[in-house]
C-alpha cells in the first residue's frame, strides 16, 4: 500500500500474483524484486472486462535508447499508457508519438506521420493530433517512467502502426510534432490481459519466462 497497490492476490500454486494499482507496472517489479523473488509481467489490463483489448511497444534507437510501453484500453473507455524508456538524455523534450505505419525498414524514418485519423481538439491546447501521446519526463540516469490516462486512443487502432520517442532541443519553441527528431521506435503488438497468459516457457526461445532476465550466452548477443 506504501507505493500504491489497492489490493493483491496471491496464488502461490500457479505462482501468480495479481495486483490492483494506479502507479507504473515497472514500480511494481521492482517492489516485488526487492523482495528477492523474480518478478516477470504475464498480462496487463481490466479484471472487470475479461478480454479488453491490451497492446505492447518494445522499442530501441540507435543511441542506446530503448524502453516498454504498453497500452490498456480501461472499463470506462479510456486509455492507459503505462511505460519506461532508458537511455534518454536530459537538456531535451521528449516527445511519445504514434506514427500511422508499422514499417521499420528505414528505422524510425519509414514509420509515416503520427497518426491522426480524425481532427480531434483539446480546450486547453487547442488542435492535437490523435497520435500525439505528449512529453515525458527523463530523470538523471536518462529514464523515464511514466503512466497516465488518454480519452482519444483507442487500443484496437494502434495495434500494427508504431510507437516512436523524438525530441527538441529545450532551448527552442516548442512547435509540436513537426520538428521533432525520432531516437527511437517500435511496432505495437496485441498483447495479453489479466490471466490471458497461462504458459510457463517462451516459445520463441525455449527458456521459462522467469529465466528471461538470465538469458544463455548463445542468445545474448541474438536479434
Amino acid at each position: 500500500q506504501k507505493i500504491g497497490v489497492h489490493d493483491a492476490v496471491i496464488d502461490v500454486e500457479k505462482q501468480i500474483v495479481v495486483v490492483e494499482t494506479n502507479i507504473p507496472i515497472t514500480k511494481v517489479q521492482e517492489a516485488i524484486r526487492s523482495t528477492g523473488k523474480v518478478a516477470v509481467l504475464k498480462g496487463f489490463g481490466s479484471s472487470e472486462v475479461p478480454g479488453i483489448a491490451a497492446a505492447v511497444s518494445e522499442i530501441f534507437g540507435n543511441s542506446g535508447i530503448m524502453g516498454v510501453v504498453r497500452f490498456t484500453q480501461a472499463a470506462d473507455g479510456a486509455c492507459i499508457v503505462d511505460g519506461v524508456i532508458d537511455g534518454l538524455k536530459q537538456g531535451q523534450n521528449h516527445r511519445l508519438r504514434i506514427h500511422e505505419l508499422g514499417d521499420l525498414s528505414n528505422g524510425c524514418q519509414s514509420t509515416g506521420d503520427v497518426y491522426d485519423p480524425h481532427p480531434v481538439t483539446s480546450d486547453r491546447r487547442g488542435p492535437r493530433r490523435y497520435g500525439s501521446l505528449g512529453e515525458i519526463d527523463v530523470d538523471d540516469s536518462g529514464r523515464s517512467v511514466f503512466r497516465r490516462t488518454n480519452d482519444v486512443v483507442k487500443v484496437w487502432d494502434i495495434i500494427g502502426r508504431s510507437l516512436v520517442v523524438c525530441s527538441e532541443s529545450s532551448s527552442k519553441s516548442r512547435i509540436g510534432d513537426k520538428d521533432c527528431s525520432r531516437l527511437a521506435c517500435g511496432i505495437i503488438a496485441r498483447a495479453s490481459g489479466v490471466a490471458q497468459n497461462p504458459k510457463r516457457i517462451c516459445a520463441c526461445d525455449g527458456v521459462s519466462v522467469w529465466d528471461e532476465q538470465n538469458l544463455p550466452n548463445t542468445k545474448k548477443n541474438g536479434i
